[in-house]
């Protein structure tokens, strides 16, 4: 399961989120961080599901072509999936995997403005706050903008950013792996 505690974050980005907290708090924003470090395996579930069974083979030869044979064994254990299409990340694809990322919303009477059409203001302000303090708010994104997800660090793909041994030891630095 997904984590909310800030505390799971590596802690250059733990301190950024508490920033984003009260800089939102500050500008009379309620803001809910719900997900922050999220485990390889729950990565997995989420990337199978609404996926069909050549397009997860299509990704775990890709990850092993890539050095990246340690992913693609999450990827196959977790097994078939189902459900809503929520990611586009396969296991170590987001920033989340690493404690580099979390999701929050701004909260109006207690209760979730998901849509951003209907709450603009606040959720601009929330990417406000983010930016302040030197993160990436996927609100900025042009072609998959994703209104919750903040990350630290520029770019989509961490796999593209990192060869196999650098990600290998970061997870197993940080006990991920």
């Amino acid at each position: 399961m997904a984590s909310r505690d800030l505390k799971d974050l590596v802690p250059k980005v733990k301190d950024q989120a508490a920033r984003t907290e009260k800089i939102c708090k500050e500008a009379g924003i309620d803001l809910l961080i719900y997900c922050t470090l999220r485990p390889l395996e729950e990565q997995a579930k989420l990337y199978r599901q609404s996926r069909a069974r050549k397009t997860i083979k299509d990704k775990v030869d890709s990850l092993r072509a890539r050095g990246f044979g340690f992913l693609a064994e999450i990827l196959e254990r977790v097994g078939p999936q189902s459900g809503p299409h929520v990611t586009n990340a396969a296991p170590g694809e987001s920033f989340h995997n690493y404690g580099l990322a979390f999701d929050a919303v701004p909260m109006l009477g207690g209760k979730c403005c998901w849509k951003y059409t209907d709450y603009r203001p606040l959720w601009e302000g929330y990417g406000e706050a983010v930016r302040q303090v030197g993160l990436e708010w996927a609100g900025d994104w042009t072609t998959f903008k994703e209104y919750p997800h903040t990350q630290f660090g520029a770019g989509g793909n961490p796999l593209r950013l990192n060869s196999p041994d650098e990600v290998r030891k970061l997870l197993e630095d940080n006990k991920l792996l």
